[in-house]
């Protein structure tokens, strides 16, 4: 039965007010599910029959670079995880990953603190089922989380406790709303063709895409591998290839032939 399930992915978007920073990025096993389980009330309020859907939650916070990485690799490991967790017999579970001595349960799942920092954390979250429904859920999460996608009080209330935030607000959002997100930041601060090749890495890595930032630098994608030329010591360079790294995206020097 597990060969013919699927799944569909999203986050918890918690934002931080000022000086709001956790005190821990992982919630120990013995209070993840509770994480898990506020999040399944949630998704059952806002999503009619999600009862036919297993539920993996980490119950971690990530900075949305490390989520949005080519290949998807947390969500796809959630997926991998819940299913190990239902080796008799697949059925609608809520699996919660947490923390045991302050380690996740995979190095996929830890959370990077060298990336915190940004008022925006993350929650991750995996949806499984069989591809009927997992189509349908998926469609509803598309059309109502941006309007209706907020998190219940009692799940921002335990946010703010177990992880020893201050939240701003918490809501519920698809990867396609986080990389519009994403989109829109980057566009902010002046970066702008970086994301390009960014969402072609997550979403089109068949595609090839080339970018030019300010400075000259030249960002080129092609069969999953991204060839960066410029002058190195440019703070542009130097910045572009950090978010990039961020990313999980490594860059390689173009290939000169010598004279």
């Amino acid at each position: 039965m597990s060969a013919a399930l699927s799944s569909c992915s999203a986050v918890l978007a918690v934002e931080l007010v000022p000086e709001g920073a956790p005190t821990m990025l992982c919630l120990p096993l013995e209070s993840a599910h509770l994480l898990g389980a506020a999040i399944g009330n949630d998704l059952a309020r806002l999503l009619p029959g999600i009862e036919t859907m297993g539920l993996a939650v980490a119950a971690a916070l990530y900075d949305q670079a490390q989520i949005l990485r080519p290949g998807w690799p947390i969500h796809r490991e959630l997926m991998r995880m819940h299913q190990q967790a239902q080796r008799g017999g697949w059925m609608p579970a809520i699996t919660s990953f947490g923390a045991s001595a302050g380690h996740m349960a995979t190095p996929v799942l830890e959370p990077d603190p060298r990336l915190i920092g940004s008022p925006l954390l993350l929650v991750p979250f995996t949806l499984v089922g069989h591809r009927h429904d997992v189509e349908q859920i998926s469609a509803l999460m598309e059309r109502d989380f941006e309007e209706k996608g907020l998190a219940d009080s009692a799940t921002s209330l335990f946010l703010n406790e177990a992880f020893s935030i201050r939240s701003e607000h918490a809501r519920y959002l698809t990867g396609n709303d986080l990389c519009a997100l994403a989109a829109m930041q980057y566009e902010h601060v002046g970066f702008a063709p970086i994301w390009s090749i960014i969402e072609c890495a997550l979403l089109s890595p068949e595609r090839d895409e080339h970018a030019v930032l300010d400075g000259g630098v030249q960002l080129h994608y092609r069969g999953g591998q991204l060839v960066m030329s410029g002058d190195a010591a440019s703070s542009c360079y130097r910045q572009a290839a950090a978010i990039l790294s961020a990313h999980g995206i490594s860059a390689t020097d173009p290939i000169t032939s010598p004279n």
